[in-house]
């Protein structure tokens, strides 16, 4: 999680020190898009793993509701 938002703050340093340089150019763009890209795979691993403790968790809910009366 402190990865990303570090990542996150560092993106939007960036992108605003650029903007406030001159412009964004090919570069600064390219650095952009990389970082979000990661930032959105990133996040959907990080809710891949989410989903997979909630199934885990409904399963032992499942099993626990069967063993009591």
């Amino acid at each position: 999680m402190a990865i990303r938002l570090y990542l996150s703050a560092l993106t939007l340093v960036f992108l605003i020190a650029t903007w406030l340089n001159g412009g964004i150019n090919v570069l600064g763009a390219i650095v952009v898009v990389c970082a979000l890209v990661y930032l959105i795979l990133d996040a959907r691993e990080h809710l891949q793993l989410v989903k997979a403790d909630f199934e885990t968790l409904q399963q032992l809910e499942q099993k626990l509701t069967a063993f009591l009366p």
